[in-house]
Parts: C-alpha cells; structure tokens; sequence
C-alpha cells in the first residue's frame, strides 16, 4: 500500500503535531470558534465553488468531474483526521476502495470504529507521516487534500508521489489554506482586519473562548507562538500555489477569500447568531466587504479550491 519513515522532524515536535491533531480539541463543537465553523460561511463558500448551484464543493467535484464514472476503483484522502469526509462521500458512492491516512493514531482509531460502525468497510484508515509516505505508483483515481496540504513541509516529496500515485485520468482534489506561511499576515491585512473589527458592536466581540472577554485587536502572531502551538500550522502554505503548478496541470482555481474573515472572525464567529440583533447584516456586510477587497486587487485569496491533473 505505502511505506513511511518517521523523519527526524525534531522529536519534540513530531510529537506536538501528533498530540495536537490526535486531542480532539482543534474545533471543539458547539463553540464555533473559526470562520468555517459557520454555517453561512459554508453557504458562501459553496455558492462561490459551485456558482450558486444548490450543491456543496464535493458534490459539485463529483459532479463536474466524474459524472457517469463513480464508483471509482480507488480514492485516497491524505489527512483524514476523525474521518469525517471519507463517510461522507461515501453516500456518493465515491470508491469501491477509499484509503486515507493520518499522522495521529489517535484519530486513525477514532475513524476506524466510526467506519466499522457504520458497516463501511471499503474505507481503510491507516497512520502515516505525509511528508516521507510512499505511494503505490498508479493507484488511484481521485486523491484528496482538505485543510490537510498547508500542514505538509516536505511538499515537493508529497507532490511527486501524488502525481506518480494519479492513474491517468485521475484528479487531485484540493480544498486549502493557501495565504501567507506560519499566518503571517501582511501589514495591509492587518490594517483592514482592524479597521473592520472596529467596526463592530461589543456584543460581537465577546470571545467565543473566554466570554468575559473581548477581541480589541488583531496581532500578528509571532513565528514561535505558532510553532509553539503547533509546528506543521501552515509551514509552507505561501509556497502550495506554485510548487503544485510545477507538478500538475491546473484543471480549476477558485479562491474563496478568507484574507480578511479568516482571522477577524477567530474567537468570535460563534457571536453571529440569528438571536443576535444585527448580528446577520454585519456578517453579510463583512463578507461584502472581502469581496470588494479582493475584487479591487486589496487582497487575494488566503483558501481556494483546486483541482488538479496529472500533467502529460
């Protein structure tokens, strides 16, 4: 199937980003923490992918791109997490096969008894370090990257197993974090996430974390603050762009923003409630706000989808 050498990474981070992605408390649920975890933030986000169909980026992949061909043979999702994504497209009838690997054992475990209390037995979760994981030349027909790819250091290595492990034919599927490395925000970004956050009444900006207080003001984050918390966190984000261009040829790029919302709306998304008064026209009027930034050449894309093949 594969084959993986745990690298030397630093022994002691290894073992951060595989405590890390392995607790459990990266999104917690019901807090609504990051600006994905909202539900119009989604809404957006597939209107955008999709160009308002009534579908949500996956189906709309399934649909553009391998109409009349499901199942597939063979499909692989590289940082599978708790497993989520590969249940889910398996109401789609994805694969007859779907492999999917992950640096934590800890989620690995967690996927597999969801799957096999599920009767799903086509998926196959196994633990795996994506910067060093061999792939089987030839293998599969669809392969996915979601929030997974900005995490991988050793890109060039991953991208030229995934073009290798591509049938021809076959897609990769990416659904990422593409904006600045290690979240280092430019100055302008700064100044217009701040200009905007000002813009907003004290009830939301309540910290979704902490309640009894409130976000005043957008930091960059220092390069060892992030390492600290975790040191895959978008180690070569600013790079995923180019380096895939190099490897495949690029079938479809849609931004989708997130270089104003993703870091105004941390710690305070959960704020935006319909119970909230004038808690829904301020949200719509951020987004409006992204949009005519990244329309007038302010800001680009930070999150996009791409699909990408095998290049001839």
């Amino acid at each position: 199937m594969f084959t993986t050498v745990i690298r030397p990474f630093l022994k002691k981070q290894f073992q951060r980003v595989k405590h890390v992605w392995g607790s459990g408390t990266i999104w917690t649920p019901g807090e609504m923490r990051h600006w994905l975890q909202h539900p119009l933030v989604q809404t957006r986000i597939n209107n955008k992918i999709t160009g308002g169909q009534s579908e949500d980026r996956f189906q709309y992949f399934l649909r553009k791109y391998l109409s009349g061909r499901l199942p597939v043979d063979r499909a692989l999702t590289l940082g599978c997490g708790n497993g989520e994504l590969e249940r889910g497209l398996s109401k789609y009838n994805l694969a007859g096969r779907h492999d999917a690997f992950d640096l934590s054992d800890d989620a690995i475990q967690n996927a597999r008894k969801t799957a096999a209390s599920l009767g799903l037995n086509h998926i196959s979760y196994q633990v795996a370090d994506l910067n060093t994981a061999r792939l089987d030349s030839g293998s599969y027909d669809v392969i996915l990257g979601v929030s997974s790819i900005h995490h991988i250091e050793k890109l060039e290595h991953l991208f030229v197993e995934v073009r290798d492990a591509l049938r021809f034919g076959g897609y990769f599927f990416l659904d990422e974090y593409i904006g600045p490395t290690k979240f280092q925000w430019t100055d302008e970004q700064l100044r217009l996430m701040n200009e905007q956050l000002n813009t907003l009444p004290q009830s939301l900006r309540r910290s979704v974390s902490e309640p009894g207080k409130f976000k005043s003001r957008v930091i960059r984050k220092t390069i060892e603050y992030v390492n600290e918390a975790d040191p895959s966190e978008a180690v070569r984000s600013g790079e995923i762009v180019p380096l895939l261009s190099r490897h495949f040829q690029i079938a479809e790029f849609t931004g989708y923003g997130g270089s104003l919302l993703h870091e105004l709306l941390y710690d305070i998304a959960g704020n935006f409630t319909q119970e909230t008064p004038g808690a829904m026209e301020h949200l719509q009027r951020l987004f409006n706000v992204e949009d005519e930034l990244i329309e007038s050449g302010r800001l680009g894309h930070d999150f996009a989808v791409i699909v990408a093949t095998k290049a001839s």
